[in-house]
């Protein structure tokens, strides 16, 4: 119902916009019929019915920006369709201006605008229900071609359908359920479940029949008992209907449930929300590394929280903790990057560079001359390797890459990849994922800094290069048609000689848990149906220096909100209509597989993927910026949005980059969202300490997630 919500409501919206700009341009142009503004007006009205429907409508949504979700829809439909009211109504005031029963108006003394409001208007009400009714069938057709076509509101988003971490393929899911986006998700399956297409089709089919033959009743009521609908129009009527309307805006936050939820929201507590984060980032914790000494301590301190909470365990075993078994490799030694030669030089690992781990970037020690390479594309069409000498040398990236890019290195030769961070990021300590592919290779990450060092015989710098490639990938994107030959690369040779080392362990076996609980719901049915809230638990963990990463923000700030928001709904339990599950996450710095297992293991149990609600995903909770949610899917983003209004916040979008638990859950779609901040803050370095983490932010996001839960498991 919540995609019959969207789809009818475009559709209304659309209409009273055409309705009165069509309406209002026609009448004015009827009326002075053959002055300049009626000259203009046809020409405008021509115009735009010039243009396709569809076709035109496509142009405005991507002006509008597509992932604007109902407002560009709307937006969009009502340019390209006004004209057909003006036309019709500048027709039919042309018809009224000489009757005599005007004329008579205008001998009492009326205004033109008294004569037009009393006299010519409640004329023309009739046919505009008529067109009204019939118009809405349109706007609807369109709504279904344009979802056939896959353009729906909000968009959509490639997502990664790999759960190994070695570059699979990619999914695309829409934002959004309205029934386009069913029909265009339909498209994709029509081999294998028709039916899934069949019912949006059908959906509109039904409403489009429904307005016509509402349409043709209300022409057939018109013609037979002719209705004085003049009376209606005064400014009376005018000042009530306004009144009304304003007087339901102000107050609509504050209807019903929701707006008794804002009391219960605001006792979130953010020092007890404050302290759990102290205690799991502790440095005895030693940075929560999955499978580790202080990430078994950090998922009894929750469990035990659950405990005390009074939530009902759902793990093995009748406990809290859902067991299961991954790999996990290990950083033996630090790794190394020196320049060697006439001017050696050695690089400060965490300051300047870091290791990659994970798919082609594996353990090794490599020795060889920097070779730019620009981003390492290499195909049939283009090579960046053009004119240089990679064979037994280390290339460095930086620039629009394609594809996989150490593979194109490891099919050139090279021993080794270095890659050089993005101006605006630091550099961190990475995550490792635990999957390698039969061939690897030394790969790291350095700052544009050290960059610029390494490259410095040529004269060059990495920012110029770099904005030289984009500029090229930018105009070869807006207008590929016109690019008839490939650019020359921007790729040379260096003679500075670098040393590379990277020494990792093999792969260990462990096992490891999920921490997980639940409060059911009162309703016997909708207790079946699941709302889940949690994130991570787990972080990096520390060097083989003993160097500590806290992951205070990154994301002891995410369990900790879970635990209070649990604290809160546990007293309010009554509320809740549906269940809702509380769990944090072991191994997503490993590749989400903690939320993973979760999945695979849950699917066959009452909370499987087709009962679950939603999942809110709590990831870096503790700071900064203001609050910001994931744009993956805009239907949960904005019942998230109107909640944020009901508590006084303003709820940015973050675009959804594919590095959080809630990727998991969208991949089966289940409607997910990332709650964060507009800024990410300190991540993978030492200085995540519980010093940066804001309560005012811990606060803001349990708030929110109080609010929008309570919408959702209490109201549906």
């Amino acid at each position: 119902m919540y995609g019959a919500r969207a789809t009818l409501g475009i559709a209304f919206i659309v209409l009273a916009v055409r309705l009165v700009v069509g309406t209002t341009l026609g009448a004015v142009a009827g009326w002075f019929a053959g002055s300049t503004v009626d000259r203009a007006v046809s020409a405008l009205i021509d115009a735009f019915g010039a243009f396709p429907t569809v076709l035109f409508a496509m142009l405005w949504i991507f002006a509008f920006d597509i992932r604007s979700g109902i407002s560009a829809f709307a937006a969009a439909l009502a340019i390209t369709g006004w004209w057909g009211f003006g036309r019709a109504t500048r027709s039919a005031v042309v018809a009224l201006r000489g009757r005599p029963f005007l004329e008579a108006a205008r001998s009492l003394g009326l205004s033109e605008f008294a004569v037009f409001a009393r006299h010519v208007l409640p004329n023309l009400l009739p046919m505009l229900a008529v067109a009204a009714a019939l118009e809405a069938s349109a706007i609807l057709l369109v709504l279904g071609e344009l979802g056939f076509l896959g353009i729906v509101v909000g968009g959509g988003q490639n997502v990664s359908t790999d759960v190994t971490g070695r570059g699979g393929g990619t999914e695309f899911i829409f934002a959004t359920t309205e029934w386009g986006a069913t029909l265009a998700q339909g498209k994709f399956e029509i081999y294998r479940a028709a039916w899934i297409a069949l019912v949006p089709a059908t959906a509109f089919a039904s409403a489009i029949l429904g307005f016509n033959l509402f349409g043709h009743g209300l022409r057939n009521f018109f013609e037979r008992a002719p209705v004085a609908l003049g009376r209606l129009l005064s400014l009376r009527t005018a000042a009530l209907v306004i009144a009304v309307f304003v007087a339901f805006r102000l107050a609509s936050p504050y209807f019903g449930p929701a707006g008794s939820f804002v009391a219960v929201a605001r006792e979130f507590d953010a020092a007890r929300a404050r302290a759990h984060v102290d205690w799991l980032s502790d440095p005895a914790r030693a940075g929560r590394y999955t499978g580790s000494a202080g990430y078994n301590d950090a998922a009894r301190y929750v469990a035990d929280q659950f405990k005390s909470i009074g939530l009902e365990p759902l793990g093995s075993d009748g406990t809290y903790f859902q067991n299961w078994g991954t790999n996990i490799v290990k950083l033996t030694s630090m790794p190394v990057l020196e320049r060697v030669g006439e001017d050696p030089k050695t690089f400060q690992p965490r300051a300047d560079f870091s290791e990659r781990v994970g798919g082609r970037a594996g353990s090794g020690t490599a020795e060889g001359n920097v070779v730019y390479v620009g981003g390492g594309i290499r195909t049939q069409e283009y090579s960046d390797y053009q004119g240089t000498h990679p064979e037994g040398n280390i290339v460095l990236i930086a620039g629009p890459t394609q594809g996989d890019p150490i593979d194109a290195a490891i099919r050139s030769g090279a021993k080794a990849v270095i890659f050089v961070s993005a101006p605006d990021r630091g550099i961190i300590r990475p995550s490792y994922l635990a999957f390698f592919e039969k061939d690897t290779l030394p790969v790291i990450t350095v700052s544009e800094a050290v960059a610029d060092e390494l490259i410095a015989p040529s004269g060059k710098h990495i920012a110029d290069l770099r904005k030289t490639l984009e500029e090229r990938r930018r105009r070869s994107d807006q207008r590929p048609s016109l690019i008839r030959t490939a650019p020359e690369p921007l790729s040379f040779d260096t003679p500075t000689r670098v040393h590379i080392e990277v020494s990792l362990g093999p792969l260990e076996p462990i096992r490891t848990m999920n921490v997980v609980g639940m409060l059911r719901g009162s309703d016997p049915e909708r207790a079946k149906k699941f709302v889940i809230i949690g994130g991570h638990l787990d972080g990096v963990g520390s060097d083989p220096d003993g160097t500590v990463f806290p992951a205070a923000n990154d994301n002891a700030s995410g369990p900790a909100v879970t635990i209070e928001v649990a604290r809160v709904l546990a007293a309010k339990k009554a509320m809740l209509k549906n269940s809702v599950i509380f769990v944090a996450f072991s191994g997503e710095e490993e590749g989400l597989v903690g939320s993973e297992a979760f999945m695979a293991n849950s699917v066959t149990t009452p909370y499987r993927a087709d009962n679950i609600v939603a999942f809110v995903d709590l990831d870096m909770e503790g700071c900064c910026g203001g609050l910001a949610a994931s744009d993956e899917n805009f239907e949960l983003h904005q019942r998230l949005k109107a909640a944020a209004d009901r508590l006084g916040y303003d709820l940015d979008y973050t675009p959804g980059v594919g590095g959080s638990d809630h990727i998991t859950f969208l991949r089966r779609r289940v409607p997910a969202v990332m709650i964060s901040g507009t800024d990410l803050g300190p991540f993978h370095t030492v200085g995540d300490t519980a010093t940066t983490v804001d309560p005012a932010r811990l606060r803001a996001s349990g708030e929110l997630v109080l609010q929008s839960v309570l919408e959702m498991a209490g109201t549906g």
